[in-house]
Parts: C-alpha cells; structure tokens; sequence
C-alpha cells in the first residue's frame, strides 16, 4: 500500500505517519513533478491534490487534507469523484471559541474603545459596557466551533440560540435551534452573532445587506468562519451606517485586507490577521488525525472527519 505526503513534511512528522504500520510504503516527496509520477501507484495521500495529480490517480481512494477549510481546495472533478476526502474538522474548534470570547468580552467591557485611548493617554471613563447574562449569543453554524462556542457562551451565563444546515439534536447548552432558513431569527435577537459555516456554494456571502439591516443595532457580528461568507462591501456600509454597533474579523473576502480598507480606520472594528485558530498543539493535534486515520484506513474501517463533497457538487 503506498500513502504519498505532498508537500513533504519534516523529519519527526514523517516518522509518525511511518511508525503507523509495515505495510504502508510512506513517500515524502516536495514537488508536483515528483508527484505525478508517483500518483498511479498510490492508494491514498495527505497534503494538496491537484486537477493534474487526480487527473492521473489510477488506485486513489482516499485523500486526508492538511486543512479544515476547503474553498482553496475543492475543484469539479475532486467533487464528482469517488475519492473519500477527510479534513482537519475540530483541531482547531478550542482555539476558535477561545478567541472568540476574546471579542465578545473586548466589546461588552468597552476594551476596544479603552485600549484606543490607551494608545493616546487619554483617561477617559466612558464606554458602553454590557452584562453577558443579560445578552443573546447567536451561533450559525453549529459542527465543532460552534458547538464550541456556545459552550463557552452559556458558561458565560449568555442565553444561546443557533441555527444549523442539517437538523441535529438540540444540546443542553443551547436554548433553542433552527434551520438555515430560521436564519432571520437569529439575527433579530441576537446581541453576538457569531459566524461559523465552512464556506460552500451555499454559504457564499450568506451575510449580506438583508442580513444586516435584520439584526438589531446594537447587535455586533463576528466572523471566524470564512471571509466570502460575510459581504465585505454590505459589512462596510452597514457599519457606517450605523446599522449594527461593531464587528470582530478574523477573516476576509480578500486577505490580507488591504490598507487602506475603512475598516482598519472604525472604533468599532476588531481586526486579527486571521489568527482565530494559532494554537500551541496545532501540530500534534494535526499529525494525530492523519495517523489515526491510516491505521483506520490500514485495517478497511472508514475514516473519520468525512467532507460530504455534494455539498461542492
């Protein structure tokens, strides 16, 4: 059985993958060119396929991907074929949820207004402040980060709502669930949304001028998720508009954002370079899905963190 690595991978996580059993001739190979020789020998493979290598896989069953996120990933023929792609779904949910909250406590304690003033020794005492136990945290998209935060907003005390593309058992933690098209609601009750959908066809600018004109004004958007599922531009003006009270954005339709984009400029705004899932147990936690994986796929068992890919049909 042959698993190719593409890109290659440093020493100690090739010693991993190869420790996972005898029977698996692991190639380590740095370039497509490499590759695509190989690729008709190979049954599976971890790292980046391309329209070319797949193009002549003859044995390839299944591809596990360094990523969580598959909009930089995904291509037609990848969608339509029988190949079984897994993901990095859940690796980095703690970390999401964790920054997160980081948002929700800077706006409801008025930290993003203090550290401006900070910045310009400016005492100055007043800015709005909010009680969490008094505030709705609505959560779209509710798979592993947004379970995760939910979790953490209902330690924190916060009524949770969510909504969700797949019907699913409602968790304890969450105080009432919904359908993608109960979306509406959501957004009118919530003082947090929270955005937490992979990027698919469906979800393509979910968020946009309707969107923002149907949450509440003093409600503020959060997007960890994937920056073309929130429309910049409508974002833009509805923040100048003064039609929602602020955002948090890890991500972008465009990255990085270009400097000169107004959000840099708004009091309101909390920018991170797309950071949401920068933890210190990326890698191990990584390495562990692709050999757990192996050994599955080794012994005939179905692999786990399956991407349903009709979703890209």
């Amino acid at each position: 059985m042959k698993f190719l690595i593409y890109p290659a991978v440093d020493g100690n996580e090739l010693q991993e993958i190869q420790s996972v059993s005898s029977e698996v001739d692991v190639l380590n190979l740095a370039s497509e060119n490499q590759a695509l020789e190989i690729i008709p020998e190979v049954d599976a493979m971890y790292g980046r396929i391309t329209p070319e290598l797949l193009a002549r896989a003859k044995k390839l069953r299944w591809i596990q991907t360094p990523m969580a996120g598959l909009e930089h990933y995904m291509f037609p023929a990848l969608a339509q074929s029988d190949v079984t792609l897994s993901n990095m779904q859940g690796i980095y949910s703690d970390n999401i949820a964790d920054h997160v909250m980081g948002y929700i406590l800077m706006f409801a304690r008025g930290f993003h207004i203090f550290l401006r003033q900070q910045l310009q020794r400016n005492w100055a005492k007043e800015a709005p402040v909010l009680h969490l136990a008094d505030t709705t945290l609505g959560v779209i998209g509710l798979g592993g980060i947004g379970t995760a935060v939910a979790k953490r907003g209902a330690a924190a005390e916060m009524r949770v709502i969510a909504t969700n593309a797949v019907e699913i058992e409602k968790p304890d933690f969450v105080d009432a669930l919904w359908g993608i098209d109960q979306l509406d609601q959501l957004l009118a009750q919530s003082d947090f949304v929270v955005s937490c959908v992979p990027h698919t066809p469906e979800t393509f600018k979910l968020i946009n001028t309707d969107q923002f004109k149907q949450m509440k004004k003093t409600g503020y958007l959060i997007n960890i998720s994937r920056g073309v599922v929130v429309d910049l531009a409508a974002l833009t003006a509805a923040l100048e508009a003064g039609e929602i009270a602020g955002a948090g954005l890890d991500v972008f339709e465009t990255e990085p954002l270009p400097a000169d984009h107004p959000l840099w400029g708004m009091e309101n705004v909390i920018i991170t370079p797309h950071t949401a899932g920068a933890g210190p147990h990326t890698r191990e936690r990584r390495i562990e899905v692709v050999t757990a994986n192996l050994r599955r796929f080794v012994a005939g068992e179905p692999v786990r963190n399956v991407v349903d890919k009709n979703r890209w049909c």
